[in-house]
């Protein structure tokens, strides 16, 4: 019976504490026996069976002997090696052999499995998400081959222009055919990929090889893509080189009309011989700058302004120490007194540029005058610099036109 509060031990620890316990019986067993033997009567009992033999042994030699046979009897004599022996061994040894090598081997054991299986488990879902992915590629490229197609069917109804040139023409005809030509291409080599991709035994290399050919489909449907923008770009230029030439004619139209000067008429002219090589080198980009510079043109000869002086600066031109130009700083002012933007290019580095304020280049006794005027009152009294009337690209000016800055 245990007492309250202890715990009673495991069968498996009862059973060896019985196993001691008979080992320790035995040895006491074996002692009492050693303690109750009688030397005396023994080493008569075997003089006896000597003579008895008809053999006379002293009895000396008699107790050698029994010390011998006694310290011999309890002796443990090793069991010679082999399997038993071996097993033996590894019984006595399991409780060591357990923790020490068993349980450590079967941890790692486990470990290993484990990995290996987690590695096949984590190979099949990376293969499942690579398949995902791929599905949503080859959906994409069947989502884009309907937009290419339905393009090209409206580039196809819509037809060339009747006016396009012949070597535009044959470009328009050459892009459509060629994208009808890869999106068939497309078509056919996509269907089987979507229908074995949903196969259930696909393994890796198949998943490879689907991607190879959805690669390939992708390239096809690039090419189809290619061929739409190539008709496209043939019609796009034509009606936009159709545009800009009928800008060009109102423009130069206004110019003219606007006109008060020679001068006037003498840049639209240039405007309208440059504006006519463009079309006929079928020049998108020069033809698209030269209506630019058509209103430009329009807008200086509409403008109306007074030009008035608000300062003055000097430079070295061109880093020399023992020159300098003067100028004084003007801006033009409409006839609402608002600030007018003026196409101006520089003396210093031969840009063009439209500002609002700019530097004419006086002679240094202008530059003086100027600067004593605003001297004596901080304000520039004597400001009119010149006029600019409408039709005139040319402003009357009081000062002769020496040069211009754009900065300072």
């Amino acid at each position: 019976m245990t007492r309250k509060g202890r715990t009673p031990l495991a069968p498996h620890e009862v059973l060896r504490v019985m196993d001691a316990a008979q080992v320790i019986h035995r040895r006491r067993q074996a002692l009492e026996e050693h303690e109750a033997f009688d030397r005396e009567a023994a080493i008569r009992d075997i003089q006896r069976m000597y003579e008895e033999l008809g053999d006379l042994v002293d009895s000396e030699t008699i107790e050698k002997g029994l010390d011998d046979y006694l310290s011999q009897r309890y002796a443990f004599t090793p069991a010679p090696p082999g399997v038993g022996r071996s097993l033996a061994l590894l019984y006595i040894r399991r409780g060591w052999i357990a923790t020490r090598v068993l349980l450590p081997t079967a941890a790692a054991a486990a470990l290993i499995w484990g990995s290996i299986a987690g590695a096949g488990i984590m190979g099949e879902r990376a293969l499942a998400r690579d398949l995902e992915r791929l599905r949503f590629e080859l959906a994409g490229i069947g989502t884009a081959r309907a937009a290419e197609l339905e393009e090209l069917e409206a580039l196809v109804s819509r037809g060339a222009p009747p006016d396009l040139p012949a070597a535009e023409a044959d470009e328009f005809a050459a892009g459509i055919a060629e994208a009808g030509i890869q999106l068939v291409a497309v078509e056919e080599a996509l269907d089987p990929i979507v229908r074995e991709i949903e196969r259930e035994d696909l393994a890796r290399p198949d998943r490879d090889r689907l991607r190879e050919r959805a690669a390939a489909v992708a390239a096809d449907l690039e090419l189809a893509r290619a061929g739409i923008d190539r008709a496209d770009a043939a019609i796009e230029r034509h009606a936009r080189l159709e545009a800009l030439g009928a800008d060009v004619i109102r423009l130069n139209a206004a110019v003219l009309a606007e006109a008060a000067e020679d001068l006037v008429r003498e840049r639209a002219g240039d405007l309208a011989r440059a504006a006519e090589s463009h079309i006929a080198a079928r020049d998108v980009d020069g033809l698209a700058d030269a209506a630019q510079r058509y209103r430009d043109l329009l807008d200086a000869v509409s403008a109306e302004y007074r030009i008035v002086v608000t300062g003055g600066v000097w430079r070295y031109p061109d880093g020399a120490r023992d020159v300098r130009n003067h100028y004084l700083l003007v801006q033009a002012l409409g006839t609402d007194g608002e600030p007018v933007p003026v196409t101006i290019r520089s003396e210093e580095n031969d840009e063009t540029r439209r500002v609002l304020q700019w530097g004419e280049r006086v002679p240094r006794e202008v530059y003086d005058r100027v600067a004593a005027d605003r001297a004596d009152n901080g304000i520039i009294d004597d400001e009119e610099f010149g006029f600019k009337a409408r039709g005139f690209v040319t402003a009357e000016r009081r000062y002769a036109d020496i040069g211009q800055i754009t900065e300072w």
